[in-house]
């Protein structure tokens, strides 16, 4: 009997068209670059928040909001980065395209959609529902 907390097995996909995976790896890096963009951009606005211009609590407050805002987007983006990264080394590995769990391919719909996506749509559900945990995958 299988747990469904194991993989089934091991597919060997058939490989994306160079073209589509350099498609993919290009839509990668402008991610990546936005985000770093983004980030430089962000870092700068809520180090420039300062307290000193605060006339009353709200106002102080509503900096410690903007900044906490800030830096929340920033933990976002940093997660999704390391995720692009993880794609873009993948992609060097010749694995991208493959789910991290199951090692089943990934469909391509979703990889243009989501090219950073490390798990086929079906284990990702089962992954937020609870049913599988990153853990356990085995191949």
């Amino acid at each position: 009997m299988i747990s469904s907390n194991s993989p089934i097995h091991r597919v060997v996909p058939p490989a994306l068209p160079p073209h589509q995976i350099a498609k993919l790896r290009r839509k990668l890096i402008e991610e990546r670059d936005r985000i770093v963009s983004d980030y430089q951009r962000d870092f700068s606005a809520a180090q420039s928040t300062r307290e000193e211009g605060a006339e009353d609590l709200e106002e102080l407050a509503n900096i410690y909001q903007e900044r906490e805002f800030l830096f929340a987007r920033s933990e976002e983006d940093r997660q999704k980065l390391l995720l692009i990264e993880e794609a873009l080394q993948r992609m060097a590995e010749g694995t991208y395209g493959l789910c991290q769990w199951s090692g089943e391919p990934i469909s391509r719909a979703r990889l243009q959609f989501i090219p950073w996506a490390r798990y086929s749509i079906d284990v990702q559900e089962k992954m937020e529902a609870g049913q599988l945990t990153e853990a356990a995958r085995q191949w």
